[in-house]
This record gives structure tokens, sequence and C-alpha cells, in this order.
């Protein structure tokens, strides 16, 4: 996970009742991370296409 502070927070309140639950909390935002992080990287990279800076010069 890479917001420390909300892993830190989530493994204060964690204990045998929640454990399975708080689990599974880190998992789905870790998969959220990772899901926004290769939304961006491909966002990024059609903006930074050479190809998209001269489409405007071909209309």
């Amino acid at each position: 996970m890479r917001n420390i502070w909300l892993q830190e927070q989530l493994a204060t309140i964690s204990d045998e009742k929640s454990r399975f639950v708080i689990e599974e909390t880190i998992k789905y935002i870790e998969q959220l991370e990772d899901d926004n992080e290769s939304l961006q990287v491909a966002l990024e990279g059609n903006i930074w296409s050479p190809k998209k800076w001269n489409e405007k010069a071909e209309k």
C-alpha cells in the first residue's frame, strides 16, 4: 500500500474479529492504486505521444 498513514491507521484498528475485513480492505485499496497507476501511465502516454503532437498540424 502506498499510503503509509492509512495502512498504519488500519493496523491500529485491526483485531481478531476484524482482521479478515482489514486485510481485504488493504488488498482492495492496493488494487485501486494499481488501477490508478495503470490509467495514469496510459493517459500520460496518450498525451505525450509524438503522434498526438502532430495530430493538430495534420488537420
